[in-house]
């Protein structure tokens, strides 16, 4: 009995591979810019957020918030000035002065209190976790609510940050 076996020579089988191979080294940056593009879409949402609860915190407490924390949930069960509960606890969490979302790190910042006691400024800075990993652009936001950005590896302040 002359059977012939049917199959894929190995030379049809190299092929195959090198064509993977060859999309997969296409793809893998795409992916990665689409990631970074995501991480910033979020961080810049999330800056709008900030902004609209400061100023909500603000309308209620006549003050910007002291500190970041003071606009999640509050730790006891009562609302109050440590504890506004406006935004959730991945924005702002009990205790902590940055808070890590998207590949990206938000810090608030409050500015100098006023004899009252009522904070008139802040900062927020949102910050790539690995600069050109989770995201190239550092954002800047403050108590005006305009967001701005930069592109270099350099801490953002507001003189250094250019509206675009």
């Amino acid at each position: 009995m002359n059977k012939r076996e049917r199959g894929f020579s190995l030379l049809e089988l190299l092929i195959v591979v090198a064509i993977i191979l060859i999309i997969t080294t296409v793809a893998i940056p795409n992916l990665i810019h689409t990631r970074m593009t995501a991480n910033e879409a979020s961080a810049l949402k999330s800056l709008q957020v900030y902004n609209a609860a400061c100023v909500s915190y603000l309308s209620t407490y006549a003050s910007f918030p002291h500190n970041q924390s003071d606009l999640g949930p509050p730790t006891n069960g009562t609302i109050s000035k440590t504890g506004a509960d406006i935004l959730g606890s991945d924005l702002a969490p009990s205790g902590s002065t940055a808070v890590s979302k998207s590949g990206y790190i938000f810090r608030y910042i409050a500015g100098a209190a006023s004899t009252s006691g009522n904070i008139n400024s802040y900062t927020i800075t949102a910050d790539p976790e690995q600069f050109k990993d989770t995201g190239i652009r550092r954002f800047y936001t403050d108590e005006k609510g305009a967001v701005t950005y930069t592109t270099d590896n350099t801490a953002a302040t507001a003189a250094s940050l250019l509206v675009k």
